[in-house]
């Protein structure tokens, strides 16, 4: 065992010699095959990846060298982006879990003991997938945290309709009224008293109080002078708030969900589908220049945690 620092291309080179002699001295997959700063990549990780890969991607012309690489630069991102999520003390509850599951259930049409089931059968216990969703939801905090501050201004739009690129197909888009309550908590240390404070907040809308009134009163935002009121189309909420939104109905909200440092809560209040073209166009231009800089945004921090990564190849 060698501890070394090593770049994304020598990680794959290294990673695969190590899968390949895996193979060849058939080795349990629940041995280690690499360990990454804390977390731990096991032959068994890589073929499961590979089987996902593979069924998302029936029928493609993709070789079995293709999809080792592809799950091996999955896994490696993927651990790395757990391990910073903890370097920050960011933390995920049982109950945070279990909310997870039951979302992923509601948005597949199924149950959470159907989505145990189907993770038995790719090989996980009932504890091993959960602590796959807890450092899926630990990477999903960090990503929401990095993407925070991305803001896509007019003059932006204006550039890059201006320039010299084909311009993204324009499309009819949903625009949503939303209100939101937004509390901030500042540190990891208070995120549980302000998840209970929002949890409190939740409890009392649904057993009648008005969610305007309680946004105007205890919302931390700009928008709760006039009660947590926004129009938004997608791409401008995290994207654990905006797979719930496209769950809700007119009147329904979402449960309190961690955004940054802090939690929120959206009610849906109306929607609309928008047709006129030029406003088409500009949102489809909005979203393109969105993905662009979520993609910049993480390839970078990525590319920050690979050049401090220690790695122990076995």
């Amino acid at each position: 065992m060698k501890p070394n620092r090593l770049s994304a291309a020598v990680f794959a080179l290294a990673l695969g010699s190590a899968f390949q002699a895996a193979h060849a001295e058939i080795k349990p997959l629940n041995s280690i095959a690499v360990e990454v700063n804390s977390s731990i990549i096991t032959y068994g990780d890589i073929e499961r990846t590979v089987r996902e890969l593979k069924s998302r991607n029936a029928g493609q012309n993709i070789s079995e060298e293709q999809y080792v690489q592809a799950a091996k630069a999955r896994l490696l991102e993927r651990a790395l982006l757990a391990d910073a999520a903890r370097q920050q003390n960011l933390k995920v509850t049982p109950e945070g879990i279990d909310a997870e599951i039951a979302r992923r259930a509601a948005a597949a049409k199924t149950t959470p003991a159907a989505l145990y089931a189907q993770a038995a059968k790719a090989g996980y216990t009932r504890e091993a997938f959960r602590l796959e969703v807890a450092k899926d939801l630990l990477t999903d905090y960090l990503l929401n945290d990095l993407n925070a501050d991305i803001k896509i201004t007019d003059a932006q739009i204006d550039e890059a309709m201006a320039g010299s690129k084909p311009l993204p197909k324009a499309e009819p888009y949903i625009v949503y009224t939303i209100r939101r309550i937004a509390l901030q908590a500042g540190n990891q240390e208070n995120m549980p008293a302000v998840r209970k404070r929002m949890e409190q907040i939740a409890a009392a809308i649904e057993h009648g109080s008005d969610f305007a009134q309680i946004a105007r009163r205890y919302s931390q935002e700009a928008a709760s002078a006039n009660g947590g009121l926004h129009e938004i189309s997608d791409y401008m909420l995290p994207e654990n708030v905006e797979t719930l939104l496209h769950q809700l109905k007119p009147g329904q909200m979402t449960a309190p969900q961690r955004v940054g440092m802090g939690w929120q809560l959206i009610q849906l209040v109306s929607e609309r589908t928008e047709n006129n073209p030029a406003k088409m166009q500009r949102e489809a231009v909005r979203r393109q220049l969105v993905r662009e800089a979520r993609q910049a945004v993480l390839a970078q921090f990525v590319q920050q945690l690979q050049q401090g990564a220690v790695v122990r190849e076995y």
